[in-house]
């Protein structure tokens, strides 16, 4: 694999597992960092021993010449920076989530990457976390048999935890998208740290082959038994024609199928999970460059099937109906649905 120079925008509390995730990864290499506020630059600068520092993107990106961007800033900047640095020649983007706040955002940026050929690749790492992809193989060599019912639910808003929990839906569904949706919301958080949404939700989800998905991503929801740390609020379960499967952040997943006496059980552990799956998420798009069938798991295409289920939820919530998906929702449905709830 040849070496790629990459580069960081935003030095966030998120940047961290951004920068160490290089550690141990041949043929990438993290030459720069920016962000306009120069303390924070700095301290980041120190602690990682990041050679080169910038408070001007457009600097960075002319003097380093980087292969791949990391945008680690609020969801309101997305579009400006992807379009910047494919200007500039950087060849891919790993961007965190959610991909945009709006419908808006995500056609501008399909159309920079349609002009551009810019890959993208969203960071909703959990794709790359070795639990759920051993969980995965599970569910799709059938040992609980025919999935027919799934339950998830998650503490964080819809578009703060909200998009890891309907990423990895859809990865453990084979990004199939739903047909259908049906949701109500309560209660708009998010501002204090830029994802405004309900602060709510509970959604009901439609699949081919009649898969159920019951989602409850709330404040007040029936979290991880025993959890005391908000973010690590996250489980999976799996009803299958043959057994059960499940997959708990910071605690453990297994599955039990019939004829199993005990069930199969993995420990998980945030602290652990982690940088590996950040390392292999960030290893993945170097991959992608150097072949096109290789296409990164959390891709822009997936990425916005993801986004596109979120914003139907909105729309469900808003006229108070089950909606048949696809559908086409208004741009401000966001704001829609905030005067709605209040």
């Amino acid at each position: 694999m040849m070496k790629y120079k990459s580069a960081i925008l935003g030095c966030g509390p998120r940047a961290a597992a951004h920068i160490t995730a290089y550690e141990g990864i041949d043929g990438m290499q993290l030459d720069a960092v920016c962000d306009k506020n120069e303390t924070r630059l700095d301290e980041y600068g120190k602690r990682f021993k990041i050679p080169a520092l910038y408070t001007d993107f457009e600097e960075m990106l002319k003097k380093e010449h980087p292969d791949i961007l990391h945008i680690v800033t609020p969801p309101s900047i997305r579009e400006v920076p992807i379009e910047t640095a494919a200007r500039f020649g950087v060849k891919g983007i790993i961007v965190e989530k959610p991909i945009a706040l709006n419908q808006i955002q995500t056609r501008k940026i399909e159309e920079i990457v349609q002009r551009t050929g810019i890959k993208i690749a969203v960071n909703m790492q959990r794709r790359y976390f070795k639990s759920c992809q051993d969980l995965k193989k599970i569910l799709d060599e059938g040992e609980i048999g025919d999935i027919y019912f799934i339950r998830c639910v998650a503490k964080g808003n819809i578009l703060s935890w909200g998009p890891h929990l309907i990423d990895l839906i859809l990865y453990f569904l084979n990004d199939i998208y739903p047909t259908h949706v049906w949701a109500c919301a309560y209660g708009m958080n998010g501002y204090d740290y830029g994802h405004p949404a309900p602060a709510n939700m509970m959604i009901n989800f439609l699949f081919p082959r009649q898969v159920t998905v019951y989602c409850e991503d709330a404040e007040d929801a029936v979290g991880v038994l025993g959890e005391t740390q908000f973010w690590q609020h996250a489980e999976f379960d799996f009803w299958g024609a043959k057994g059960r499967a499940w997959w708990t952040q910071n605690r453990d997943w297994g599955y039990q199928s019939e004829g199993m006496f005990k069930p199969y059980l993995e420990k998980t552990c945030w602290d652990e999970d982690d940088i590996p799956g950040q390392r292999e998420f960030t290893r993945a798009m170097a991959q992608w460059l150097d072949d096109e069938s290789k296409v990164h798991l959390n891709c822009l295409d997936n990425a916005l099937k993801g986004f596109d289920a979120i914003m139907a939820t909105f729309q469900s919530a808003y006229i108070g109906k089950r909606i048949k998906l696809p559908v086409d929702v208004p741009c401000n449905i966001n704001e829609k649905l905030e005067k709605k709830i209040k």
